[in-house]
């Protein structure tokens, strides 16, 4: 009974400490999607109050931010065109006009299409932040504060898919 008790306990330690791994630090996924036609990458970080996600599709121009605040989404939010900055290592990188919306379980969300130059820029400052990756999402009263951990190997990815895309 005591080994089955430890074996237990080991085995949901384990995937636990598994799960974790990617908490609090940035963590890529590549597919290839039958519906647009190319290879997705998907680039989030999770904290306990929020989320970002980075969406880049090779069938697709441009880089799509989400940022997710963790409460609830109000009707009012739609009447908000916010202005969705960016940050990294402490300095301003660029802001542009987004929408909001809701995500999951009527999540608010604050979304910014990025395109051109500005994607190009996003995306190698991302890769290169060594400390900090900071996002003002225009519906918050605090920024997302995130740690660079993760986001030179994350944001390789989506380099890579902005070099592929039509």
């Amino acid at each position: 009974m005591r080994l089955a008790t430890l074996a237990l306990f080991t085995a949901s330690t384990l995937s636990i400490n598994s799960a974790a791994a990617d908490f609090l630090r940035w963590s890529a996924e590549i597919e290839n999607d039958p519906f647009s036609g190319g290879r997705k990458v998907l680039v989030n970080m999770s904290t306990i109050r929020s989320g970002v996600f980075i969406v880049c599709d090779t069938a697709e121009p441009g880089v799509r931010v989400r940022a997710v605040p963790g409460w609830a989404y109000v009707p009012d939010l739609a009447l908000i065109e916010p202005t969705i900055e960016f940050a990294f290592d402490g300095e301003r990188l660029l802001g542009a006009k987004g929408t909001t919306g809701a995500v999951g379980d009527n999540i608010a969300a604050a979304e910014v299409l990025l395109q051109g130059d500005q994607a190009r820029q996003f995306v190698s400052a991302f890769a290169s932040a060594q400390r900090q990756v900071a996002i003002k999402d225009g519906i918050s009263d605090q920024p997302h504060l995130l740690k660079a951990s993760g986001s030179t190997k994350a944001g390789e990815a989506l380099v890579g898919c902005l070099d592929k895309q039509t």
